[in-house]
């Protein structure tokens, strides 16, 4: 944010968002005030991030609201009558249903109003999660309406640059269609795939490796937050969920005609689409080599593997640890450029590391 501009921010909600927001603008040195109508929640946010308590006296430049979506147009609303020099913005994962709350709200709040989405979060939450490096290289979604001034815009586009994110506009319809299917719809795969293991027997759980594991990583999320976001977002989901519920019935009539042709065809579209992620810095992903090497889980290791990869000047693309079932060992798999693997695997093994070809 510009800091010569002496911008005054209050962060409404203390959760692992806005704490996250709060404790980076904070470190940042800009004058930072925290909000939350559970005293708990406060008391944590304000202790993790800095921030001042809010109070009535206090004027504010922007306001940055961050509670559960089915409460963001109504503490928007308020917000925005109760600074009415204020940008007021939120962080919410919807954004149709909290515009339609809107609309009818004069042109005096309307142009002051921006919505705003960082696409960025952990499996865990609450404001003892919070981090101030969480929104940096994530995109951070900024919608407008017809009503909103440029100004008001700006200013969280300043907001979303100060804490390290990409920000990029679009529509509102475009961003509830797009998170739509790149993040509630996984939420709810997750879950339900994950709950399949609960009547499962304990010795086919034990036998999980980092495939289950990565597929269900966010089924841990909070789930009453996660009823309000998807109830948010009801159309668009049942649309995207059903869709992957029909695809799903697809495979399981083919498996069972023993269609191996039906089958590769599916798996193969799958293929095709999850090449159309951006890779790094946005780019097209690239198809890398992995080198699998075997450490001892203890204090150390990951760091002397990382030191031996850069001594032998091989640049990192990914990582991806999977810890063996009884032994005090694990499988690293370090994602590579295809011409330079075979450079890191001999390195490696020069170096004493055990590399699993």
């Amino acid at each position: 944010m510009n800091q010569s501009s002496h911008t005054r921010v209050l962060v409404i909600g203390a959760g692992l968002i806005g704490t996250s927001i709060a404790l980076a603008l904070k470190a940042q040195e800009n004058e930072v005030f925290l909000s939350d109508s559970d005293s708990d929640a406060l008391q944590t946010g304000l202790v993790k991030s800095g921030a001042s308590s809010w109070t009535e006296q206090a004027t504010v430049d922007l306001i940055v609201v961050a509670t559960p979506p089915s409460s963001v147009a109504d503490v928007m609303r308020s917000a925005a009558h109760q600074h009415p020099n204020a940008v007021v913005t939120d962080v919410a994962s919807v954004k149709g249903a909290i515009f339609a709350a809107l609309k009818d709200e004069p042109e005096s709040v309307l142009r002051r109003i921006v919505g705003g989405h960082p696409m960025a979060g952990r499996e865990v939450s609450g404001a003892r999660a919070a981090q101030s490096n969480l929104f940096v290289d994530r995109p951070w979604v900024i919608t407008r309406t017809s009503h909103t001034s440029d100004a008001a815009c700006t200013a969280v586009y300043e907001l979303a640059t100060a804490l390290g994110a990409v920000p990029i506009e679009r529509s509102i319809e475009e961003h509830d269609q797009a998170v739509a299917l790149i993040s509630h719809t996984p939420q709810v795969v997750a879950s339900v795939l994950a709950g399949r293991l609960v009547d499962a027997p304990q010795s086919q759980v034990d036998l999980a490796g980092q495939g289950i594991r990565d597929t269900i990583r966010i089924a841990g999320s909070d789930a009453n937050l996660w009823s309000d976001i998807l109830a948010s977002n009801s159309v668009e989901v049942s649309r995207q969920v059903a869709a992957v519920a029909i695809s799903l019935t697809e495979v399981a009539d083919a498996l069972e005609k023993g269609d191996k042709q039906a089958v590769i065809d599916i798996l193969t579209l799958g293929s095709t689409g999850q090449k159309k992620l951006p890779g790094k810095h946005g780019e097209r992903i690239q198809e890398d080599a992995v080198v699998v090497v075997r450490l001892d889980d203890k204090p150390g290791e990951l760091a002397r593997l990382f030191a031996a990869a850069a001594q032998a000047d091989v640049n990192l693309e990914d990582v991806r640890i999977d810890h063996s079932l009884g032994r005090m060992t694990g499988l690293v798999e370090l994602s590579v450029a295809r011409d330079v693997a075979s450079k890191l695997e001999h390195s490696l093994i020069t170096q004493g590391f055990v590399v699993i070809v």
